[in-house]
């Protein structure tokens, strides 16, 4: 397997990441060296966090999502550790979604022990293996909170699927709250306690001390993230072909590697140095937005979907 070792200043997604002490450099286990994945994050990225002691209810639930999920195009992202993280990267492969691991320690550290054979198949499967630290460093409790805004902030939206009252899953729900990530937490009956954390993000009595996450019930939660996940007539998952990306796609995505977000204004001056005609950019960009391959945000930013 490759080894690389990349500067983050080359990787646009650091870009987005607000208040955090970002690495000089990140280290990418690949079967193929290639690291083309990163280019679909943080847009693509759902991130999935819990508990290390998951109820059964929490991986059928698991299960039951990333089942329906099949085909979307959304890269899943965890942290390698045992219960939910595992579970999501298992579920992931077999639903055909890629898989990232962000790591709590060293690149070559085999943690937790238990995941060899889950490693093999996530690079097998074209994922990557990916670490802040240097090689052989060992999983102290500061490196996974490191990790956890590494996890936030590659992600477009967390997902909370259990976590008790004291739990370092909520340390990553704060993160996604700092870098303005969507945030979503299983519902569950009051005072239930394996779900006490997941309580506190969704009660919104302490907005001061705990971040405010959305319920979660199924994908369909997750429409206000990727309006594309909407599924006419029910259909049961997505199997669908991922489509060549066109030339305004292509050029949003080459901005956002470089500035980590793409303004509407920085795309138009990227196509009239280029030879672009005003009008001709114009027309092209609404044909794009009606036919639903490029969305336009409030705040005048643009980005692919799917």
């Amino acid at each position: 397997m490759n080894v690389l070792r990349i500067a983050s200043c080359s990787l646009g997604v650091f870009k987005s990441f607000d208040g955090y002490r970002t690495p000089d450099f990140v280290e990418i286990q690949t079967q193929s060296a290639d690291t083309g994945l990163l280019e679909d994050l943080p847009h693509l990225g759902l991130a999935i966090v819990g508990t290390r002691h998951p109820q059964k209810r929490s991986l059928e639930l698991l299960a039951r999502t990333l089942e329906l999920l099949r085909g979307s195009g959304l890269i899943i992202i965890s942290g390698f550790a045992r219960g939910i993280d595992s579970s999501a990267h298992e579920l992931a492969l077999k639903n055909g979604l890629r898989t990232l691991a962000i790591l709590g320690c060293g690149i070559d550290v085999e943690y937790p022990r238990e995941n060899r054979q889950l490693r093999r198949e996530i690079l097998s499967a074209g994922g990557m293996i990916l670490s802040p630290f240097e090689a052989g460093s060992p999983p102290l409790p500061r490196a996974f909170h490191h990790r956890n805004g590494m996890i936030a902030g590659f992600s477009k939206a967390v997902w909370v699927v259990e976590a008790a009252a004291v739990s370092g899953t909520l340390n990553t729900a704060a993160w996604a709250q700092k870098f303005n990530r969507d945030l979503y937490a299983t519902s569950c009956f009051p005072e239930d306690p394996f779900f006490q954390g997941n309580q506190k993000l969704l009660s919104q009595q302490h907005p001061d001390r705990y971040p405010v996450a959305s319920p979660f019930f199924g994908p369909q939660s997750l429409l206000p993230s990727w309006g594309f996940l909407s599924c006419p007539g029910g259909q049961k998952g997505f199997n669908l072909p991922k489509p060549k990306r066109s030339r305004l796609q292509a050029l949003i995505l080459v901005i956002q590697s470089e500035l980590g977000t793409c303004h509407e204004r920085i795309l138009l001056e990227h196509d009239v140095k280029a030879g672009r005609s005003v009008p001709g950019h114009f027309t092209e960009l609404e044909v794009e937005i009606r036919e639903g391959r490029i969305r336009r945000n409030p705040d005048g930013t643009v980005e692919c979907t799917p």
